[in-house]
């Protein structure tokens, strides 16, 4: 079959609401905290996804808050089976759902808006654009027509409402941290809406000369010309400006030896300036009856660039041989969906296509220690400022890609216990990689078909059993170290569980069984390069809780064994990196307030993580488990005049966050206390 051309409208969410309210029938998707009563469904899961996805949570804007998210791993650390990985030097969002990792350069795959955010690359979210951040497991977490047995991240944009509001948050905190974010809303008509939300942080750091300058502009509009027809624009100018860090290395098999606010690189590098440019519109037609047309654009550009010194070699202990390098990373993402989706009788149908065109180029240089030139730096005692080598070519390739899907899926109501599920999958594309240093074009072509099927069967008004079944197909980026593409990443999995829903009260229990092959990591033999591994394993049990009493207290609980194994002789070890057998985290929240608003509010939350592989180059090494705690407390002086003191790892616990290599530990950050001061209108 010939190429689809991606830029055919393309696929939007699993089944379109042919509503703005979310009735009660439709939130099966368990809320953490509280959902307004409007959304815009062209940017959300839609009601197939929520009610088929029964281990699946969203973690809305008030949580947010109140959990003080400032990235978007505080705010994964509330949903079960989400472990970090590393940073890449401090610029992106990276974390594996389930055990299955994203690339360690790309970081794994989430979307915004219902369109894949960071494909390439793309800076640290910043928490002041989330209205909420939805976690959807398992293949029923099919979001937007893709399908993946561990899970997708989708994070739901603040948009334009049509009464007035507006808000100012000050926040000042330890290690000279400055931030402003400023929320407004205004109805410029009955049938248009803006809003603007604006960010600015900056700190001085809390590991020595890694100081953060961010800047966010996220400008919207919603306009509804007739009834029935709703258009939504989003935009997002991110500015992220840090000196690229790659942690600490570990002495003699200890993660937590190095001085952990110690910096290993050179602070004549400069800054990494890491650009992001970004513009959606979507639209919402109701055609009649129960049927939608549901479609979208989103175009995104942005930019990485700098120079790092990063830790090389660990010799006698203590000296730290150093690489040099520059970056120069470009990407072009245009992507588009389209989706028609209504009721025939008991069937909810959704056909739908999507696609996109990705244009990425990688340019590094780089310059590796040795004997004669080590380039080093002392554990202990740095120093820096030494003279640093002239850079070679190390790394030119373009990368661009052509994708087209299209998709058939299908929920049948068999009666008022019985659901059933299923959908088919065709994906067509071309994916070519050319290397400009030496002129060789590696290419890549497919059409896949893939599957999913799943039931939910409810016992009584309160208690329900789910089972999913899917397939999954990931494009995958860059290079090895011989210089040839990789084939994509494919993988099959199922689950099963049982939910309870009582007032006040959801709990769900969930065992997944999942098996992929062809994911990156970082390569046993040169970590500068990626290799796949031939197969990985996960399986495990997740449960989560939230609980609501008397209006006044929330309770957020959940647990996740994952047993993450690889079959690849290769590697030295069969353990992934950063993934823990076990992990948990509580977070209490009572709210105190009297009927005018006024009163205080109390937070505080525990997260174990347990041990988990540092390294898979045969050094064998271990982060060890720990333990961190955070608590604030809030005092509205009124509905409109809120003041909040928090504290984050507030016993000061020493521990590793996350690896990429025993000599790239990224530590966790120290107890930091912050303090703001939030306006309403």
């Amino acid at each position: 079959m010939a190429l689809l051309s991606p830029l055919l409208l393309c696929a939007l969410p699993a089944s379109a609401d042919p509503t703005d309210e979310e009735s009660a029938e439709e939130q099966e998707i368990v809320v953490l905290g509280t959902r307004g009563a409007r959304g815009d469904r062209t940017l959300s899961s839609g009601p197939v996804t929520e009610k088929m996805s029964q281990s699946s949570r969203s973690v809305e804007r008030d949580l947010l808050t109140a959990a003080g998210v400032h990235r978007l791993g505080d705010a994964l650390e509330l949903i079960s089976g989400v472990s970090s990985q590393n940073n890449r030097g401090g610029m992106l969002d990276n974390f594996a759902i389930r055990g299955f990792l994203g690339t360690p350069d790309g970081g794994a795959e989430y979307y915004v808006d219902g369109f894949l955010a960071n494909r390439g690359m793309a800076p640290p979210r910043d928490p002041a654009t989330a209205e909420r951040i939805e976690l959807l497991k398992g293949p029923a977490g099919a979001l937007f027509g893709d399908v993946d047995p561990g899970g997708r991240v989708n994070i739901v944009t603040k948009t334009p409402g049509f009464a007035p509001a507006a808000s100012a948050t000050l926040t000042f905190g330890a290690f000279g941290t400055r931030r402003i974010e400023l929320d407004a809303t205004v109805p410029v008509s009955t049938k248009l809406a803006g809003r603007m939300v604006v960010a600015g942080e900056d700190s001085d750091g809390w590991r020595d000369f890694v100081t953060l300058k961010r800047r966010v502009v996220s400008p919207s509009l919603t306009w509804r010309p007739i009834e029935g027809v709703r258009l939504t624009y989003i935009g997002e100018i991110t500015r992220f400006d840090a000196p690229f860090d790659r942690g600490v290395p570990a002495i003699a098999g200890d993660a937590n030896a190095a001085p952990r606010h110690a910096y290993y690189g050179e602070p004549s590098d400069g800054m990494t300036r890491f650009r992001n440019n970004r513009h959606q519109v979507t639209a919402l037609a109701k055609l009649g009856g129960e049927w939608v047309l549901n479609g979208g654009l989103a175009w995104r550009t942005g930019s990485l660039r700098g120079f790092s010194s990063d830790q090389s070699r660990l010799v006698n202990g203590r000296t730290l041989w150093r690489q040099r390098r520059s970056r120069d990373f470009v990407v072009d993402d245009l992507s588009a969906r389209i989706e028609l989706a209504g009721q025939i009788g008991t069937h909810r149908l959704s056909l739908g296509a999507k696609g996109y065109l990705l244009d990425y180029a990688e340019r590094w240089m780089r310059r590796n220690p040795s004997a004669a030139m080590p380039y080093a730096i002392d554990v202990f005692a740095p120093v820096h400022g030494g003279v640093q080598p002239e850079l070679l070519p190390f790394t030119d390739n373009r990368e661009r890609r052509w994708s087209g899907t299209l998709y058939l899926q299908d929920m049948w109501e068999l009666g008022s216990r019985l659901t059933l599920g299923g959908g088919i999958r065709f994906d067509a594309y071309r994916q070519q990689i050319r290397n400009n240093r030496t002129g060789a074009t590696g290419r890549t072509t497919g059409e896949p078909v893939h599957f999913r099927l799943g039931a939910r069967y409810r016992v009584n008004q309160a208690i329900a059993l789910h089972a999913n079944w899917g397939e999954s197909f990931l494009l995958n980026s860059g290079t090895d170290r011989f210089g040839r593409g990789f084939a994509p990443e494919r993988g099959k999995g199922h689950e099963l569980g049982i939910t309870g829903a009582w007032t006040g009260i959801d709990v769900a229990l969930t065992w997944f069984n999942i098996r992929k092959q062809g994911i990156l990591t970082n390569d046993p033999i040169d970590s500068n390069y990626l290799a796949p591994i031939g197969s990985l394993k996960s399986r495990g049990i997740e449960m989560d809780a939230a609980i609501k009493l008397a209006g006044r207290w929330q309770v957020v609980a959940n647990y996740a064994w994952t047993r993450a194994r690889t079959d690849d002789s290769s590697f030295a070890t069969d353990r992934v990196l950063n993934v823990p057998e076990h992990a948990g985290t509580l977070f209490v929240l009572g709210r105190f307030r009297d009927a005018a608003g006024r009163g205080p509010s109390f937070s505080a939350g525990l997260s174990y993580v347990g041990d988990r592989a540092g390294g898979i180059d045969g050094s064998g090494l271990v982060l060890p488990a720990y333990v961190k705690a955070k608590a604030a407390a809030e005092y509205a002086l009124s509905s409109a005049i809120n003041l909040r003191a928090e504290i984050d790892n507030l016993f000061d616990a020493r521990y590793a966050h996350s690896s990429y290599s025993p000599v790239w530990i990224f530590p966790g950050q120290p107890r930091t206390a912050r303090v703001s001061m939030r306006l309403e209108l």
